[in-house]
């Protein structure tokens, strides 16, 4: 019996190390050390980033609200939205439309409007921009607009603003203008005016 457990014994012996080798070998802790390492969202499709601001073929919506005034005592309010399309790098060009209100000598209006405008972003860092902007639009109106005016006017407009970021994909602007409205003489009369507008705007990408 004693000759039997001994050469159990040895059996163990011989085989033991073989045991053990065939079970490294079958874990590979270099594939074990990888696995740890992969993530969920590692493994997940990669998402597609959005462009930066001013990134040259992108796009952005925005709504607005103006208030603009001929500090003579005629004032004029206006909503509405529009969208950008960088046809270079920092350089826009913008389509806007417009519901507006005019509180003038003579009696009060309501009008629709749109305009198109070119905006560089002349000094564009990563969260904000200075910009200029130069456009003209057209704008019908209830009734003529100065009062002794036409109900189909032009709109040439130029200022400057400046926009920064307010979230991850959100970005406000705040500029101001100035905004002319006339018939260009197609009108038996053209009286015109000059207003300050300042306005608002909160831009989106697509």
């Amino acid at each position: 019996m004693g000759d039997q457990q001994r050469g159990v014994s040895w059996w163990w012996v011989i085989l033991l190390p073989a045991v053990v080798t065939s079970t490294a070998e079958a874990i590979d802790p270099l594939q074990l050390v990888t696995a740890a390492q992969e993530s969920p969202a590692q493994l997940a499709e990669p998402t597609i980033a959005k462009p930066k601001f001013g990134a040259e073929g992108s796009w952005r919506w925005q709504i607005l609200g103006a208030y603009m005034s001929d500090l003579e005592g005629d004032s004029q309010y206006e909503f509405g939205g529009g969208v950008s399309w960088f046809v270079v790098e920092n350089l826009s060009v913008d389509l806007e439309v417009e519901g507006d209100f005019i509180a003038q000598s003579g009696g009060d209006v309501w009008g629709g409007a749109a305009t198109l405008l070119f905006r560089w972003h002349f000094i564009a860092e990563r969260t904000w921009s200075l910009y200029g902007d130069l456009g003209s639009g057209l704008i019908a109106t209830t009734a003529p607009t100065p009062a002794t005016g036409t109900s189909f006017n032009f709109t040439p407009q130029a200022g400057g603003g400046v926009s920064f970021d307010i979230s991850p994909d959100a970005r406000l602007m705040v500029g101001a203008r100035w905004y002319h409205i006339s018939n260009a003489n197609l009108g038996e009369t053209n009286p015109g005016r000059n207003s300050v507008m300042a306005y608002v705007m909160v831009s989106f990408p697509f």
